[in-house]
């Protein structure tokens, strides 16, 4: 009996440990990414308050920073053949002002935003 009584117990023990183990993992699978499961009782609560209102319906490019749009404008121009200098954009402009050069020549390049297509291209 005292041979059967330490197997047994191991058994039990190893088989807690993979049931955790894979309830844990299922847990974990099935689960959605950043689910959150005070979302669903206090969901209703503050839908009406005033700041979920205020962001609600914001667009994403309210939200790039202005060095984002500054690279991506550098890139823009460098990808035309051009070495960028100085790049300015102020957030709530419709315009981004690029210095560049090509060879010798210096140029000033303006860009619309959010298309990043070219305004104006004069030479300096």
């Amino acid at each position: 009996m005292r041979t059967i009584l330490p197997l047994a117990i191991k058994n039990v023990v190893s088989g807690s440990i993979v049931a955790t183990l894979l309830a844990a993992t299922t847990g974990c699978v099935t689960t959605p990414n950043g689910y959150n499961v005070y979302d669903d009782i206090y969901g209703d609560v503050y839908k009406d308050s005033k700041d979920h209102k205020k962001y609600k319906n914001k667009k994403a490019d309210k939200n790039v920073s202005s060095s984002t749009v500054e690279r991506r404008a550098a890139s823009k121009v460098s990808s035309m053949g051009y070495r960028v200098k100085d790049v300015k954009y102020k957030k709530g402009d419709r315009k981004i002002k690029v210095k560049a050069e090509r060879g010798r020549d210096d140029y000033k390049i303006e860009l619309g935003y959010p298309s990043y297509n070219v305004i104006k291209l004069k030479k300096d």
